[in-house]
């Protein structure tokens, strides 16, 4: 059940779901392109695997972020989704949801955004920053947090399409079912992908949330990338390899990659659920959530319970002990004189 405070749900929405970790890389686009009034490029950044074209602007002295697909199905579905959650939720405060500044097309047919810029970490970042003996818990946290996400898209009639450690950002439509995939990152891309031309949209979203918290407890995705010796890391596999491993897996309905690395048994339950190689068998990305109590505490050690706990009451106590001024002077110790005990006056 997704019991988070609105506040804290979105923004998780706000700072995953609607923003993306996008690398620095020097302008590869047209010189004055798109040549839009108003609008000035500060830092293109690389182009994304299906034709994605995205940058930092300046757009009439606002900070933005300019988006360009060559796909008008995705086009449009992004200004649906955004225009749903701001009509749904637009009028609560707390929520950090991205303006549409601009909507346009180029002469060269890319359909453009430029949408109000929100800051905030990617996965990617987000998991580098919490500390080893947190890992597991934190990780749990995410995926209740980000399974809300996704139910509250299914319920509003749009798929995701596009989740990945640098970017939860995407949206298709629900109305047709199976459809073309649009993106198709490296490591994210569920077997289906690689021998059928249609897919079922929301039963890719799971196989990607899966491969996403995958990536969150070993490092890398599932597949697509392996251990060399002699880089003494994780590199990517030859794509050629990829698309071999992908079909077998497809074809036989048997996963191959490596052990999932958490202590928490209930979230290694649910990647695996997640990861299904046969579509029709995998678990449900947006009841992940449905499992919270038991995906937080299960693995934790009962005294890492207790520790816990302790630590959240102290935090609602106020300070350990009296200031001094406001301190109740010691009672003096009355001492009887005993030199005057019995004697006659």
């Amino acid at each position: 059940m997704c019991a988070f405070s609105v506040r804290t749900l979105f923004a998780v929405a706000a700072a995953v779901l609607l923003s993306s970790d996008l690398s620095c890389a020097s302008p590869t686009q047209p010189a004055n392109w798109p040549n839009q009034p108003g609008l000035y490029i500060e830092r293109w950044h690389p182009v994304g695997e299906n034709g994605m074209r995205t940058a930092v602007v300046d757009y009439n002295s606002m900070d933005g972020l300019l988006k360009c697909t060559p796909h008008v199905n995705q086009h449009n579905n992004e200004i649906a989704a955004i225009n749903t959650l701001r009509d749904v939720l637009g009028s609560i405060n707390l929520l950090r949801i991205p303006k549409i500044l601009s909507a346009f097309q180029t002469n060269d047919g890319y359909h453009c955004l430029v949408l109000s810029v929100i800051k905030g970490y990617s996965l990617r970042e987000y998991i580098s920053m919490i500390p080893k003996h947190l890992m597991d818990e934190a990780i749990a946290a995410v995926a209740i947090e980000l399974s809300c996400v996704l139910d509250f898209m299914y319920k509003n009639k749009f798929t995701h399409g596009n989740i990945n450690p640098d970017s939860f950002e995407g949206s298709q439509d629900l109305l047709e079912l199976p459809k073309p995939s649009i993106v198709k990152l490296k490591g994210y891309t569920p077997p289906e992908d690689y021998v059928r031309s249609e897919v079922d949209q929301r039963l890719r979203d799971t196989w990607m949330f899966g491969a996403t918290l995958y990536f969150m407890v070993n490092g890398h995705p599932p597949y697509g990338y392996a251990y060399s010796k002699r880089h003494k890391t994780v590199i990517p596999v030859p794509t050629k390899e990829l698309q071999q491993t992908m079909e077998r897996v497809a074809k036989t309905g048997e996963n191959s990659y490596p052990p999932i690395k958490t202590k928490n048994k209930t979230l290694a339950k649910k990647i695996t659920w997640l990861l299904e190689a046969t579509p029709e068998r995998r678990a449900g990305a947006d009841r992940v959530s449905s499992i919270s109590d038991l995906i937080v505490t299960e693995y934790m050690p009962t005294k890492k319970k207790l520790l816990g706990l302790w630590g959240q009451i102290k935090s609602m106590l106020s300070a350990v002990g009296t200031p001094s001024w406001q301190a109740e002077p010691p009672r003096k110790k009355h001492v009887e004189d005993a030199s005057t005990r019995y004697k006659n006056p």
